[in-house]
């Protein structure tokens, strides 16, 4: 689908065509940060350029499923269709960066390190819309410390974003485009939002296997908040059934996601559901708060 771009895109474009590097993204919910990021996408592979996008809106991602931040690389096939490689996902454990800073960022910079290590020319990073208050606006600043951006592009109604970009202004570095909204945008309500996330958890799950995990030397990272905020134990949090958890290796990557069906604690067994067909590679499981209700009835036991 074509986007219907206001010309300040494409002068930003034109400049990103030219100078290449990182282009960070930022603006506030519905604003249509995706619209222009996929914009940006495929004007850039038709003029050549191998792409990079690093995806951080945990709560509405659309490269991993959400509550993980994604990389992907693409290009121009030469039948003129946008492909990209599969991507490979760090697990926050979170839909919202907020109280959940450090290992966000930690996830972010993990996803960099894969982006400049590719052969991408250009590097797009999406980002949340979590701008307002003093926590939106600091956690805006540490990404733009910690990416180093070439190009920052502000969507925005008004002025909404000119606190983060105060400290940058006079950057010569970083170039900030203020830019308008596309006439496509559409706000979308909070149950619109919570079915985009229910239908993404269900197209990752919906080819998943059952595995029966040996905790004996798996390695267990953050913790499962109850209903006041207070950690609960480990024995109590494996037996929730449908818990979202992260499957790491010993280099700290997200292998995949995973849901726990049933601990079998006189076993010392969890059993999950997840993508992941082979988990020799297995040596940690990232905890979170996070619950999945609807199981798919495809799953099948590995």
């Amino acid at each position: 689908m074509e986007v219907d771009a206001p010309k300040p895109w494409f002068d930003a474009l034109e400049l990103i065509a030219k100078e290449k590097g990182r282009v960070l993204i930022i603006g506030a919910t519905d604003t249509g940060k995706s619209t222009l990021t996929k914009f940006l996408i495929t004007q850039l592979c038709r003029r050549g350029f191998p792409l990079g996008l690093i995806d951080t809106d945990v709560g509405q991602s659309f490269l991993g499923p959400p509550a993980t931040i994604g990389f992907s690389l693409f290009k121009l096939h030469p039948d003129w269709g946008i492909v990209f490689s599969t991507p490979k996902i760090f697990f926050v454990g979170a839909l919202s960066p907020e109280g959940h800073v450090p290992i966000f960022l930690k996830g972010v910079r993990r996803m960099l390190n894969r982006a400049t290590s590719s052969e991408a020319e250009v590097i797009l990073i999406d980002t949340t819309g979590f701008v307002s208050g003093e926590g939106g606006n600091e956690l805006k600043r540490r990404k733009i410390d910690l990416l180093s951006p070439q190009f920052i592009l502000a969507l925005q109604r008004s002025d909404e974003i000119e606190p983060i970009l105060e400290p940058y202004n006079k950057t010569p570095t970083i170039k900030i485009f203020r830019l308008p909204l596309s006439q496509q945008i559409k706000p979308r309500s909070m149950e619109e939002r919570r079915l985009y996330r229910s239908n993404r958890f269900e197209d990752y799950f919906k080819h998943s296997l059952i595995h029966d995990l040996d905790l004996q030397d798996i390695v267990f990272e953050g913790e499962v908040l109850d209903l006041n905020g207070d950690p609960l134990p480990l024995e109590w949090a494996l037996r929730i059934s449908g818990l979202l958890i992260g499957l790491k290796d010993h280099q700290d990557d997200t292998l995949a996601l995973g849901l726990t069906k049933k601990f079998f604690e006189e076993k010392n067994l969890l059993r999950i559901l997840t993508p992941l067909s082979e988990i020799q590679n297995l040596k940690a499981i990232q905890l979170s708060s996070l619950k999945v209700i609807r199981l798919l009835p495809d799953e099948q036991r590995a």
